[in-house]
């Protein structure tokens, strides 16, 4: 079963190959989302982003998000590349990574695991009431 750990590292891995070496990308002028030049970019997002902190669990324990840093410290024009500026089209690597085949999977799996888990539990439950009932659960 994956966690939300193993999905957030899917989701970080995405994001930085969106910046280098970039995926097709045809709303930007060079039709790809390769935003690395210095590799500062690359390098702060992949060093400020720790994969506790990208995957959120809901308070209902049935939701979640993921966050990611566009704009680290050191590199806050991170935005300016993500969300485009009035001279410049936009690149969003956060986005056009989390909807990569290999991050929705990761989903997938994470949430497959989740509602196995849950329908064992209840389950788990109807058995113990029919054995106080009085019925055979086998």
């Amino acid at each position: 079963m994956k966690t939300l750990k193993d999905v957030a590292k899917v989701y970080l891995g995405e994001v930085l190959r969106t910046i280098n070496p970039g995926v097709p990308y045809n709303s930007y002028k060079q039709g790809s989302s390769r935003a690395y030049d210095t590799g500062n970019l690359f390098n702060r997002i992949a060093g400020s982003n720790q994969i506790n902190n990208i995957g959120k669990l809901g308070k209902d324990k049935k939701s979640f998000t993921l966050n990611i840093d566009i704009a680290p410290n050191g590199a806050v024009y991170g935005q300016y590349v993500h969300n485009g500026t009035y001279k410049m089209r936009k690149r969003p690597f956060a986005q056009i990574a989390a909807e990569s085949p290999a991050v929705k999977q990761a989903i997938d799996d994470y949430m497959n695991g989740v509602v196995e888990a849950e329908v064992q539990i209840q389950f788990d439950m109807l058995d113990k009431r029919f054995s106080q009932a009085g019925f055979t659960v086998s």
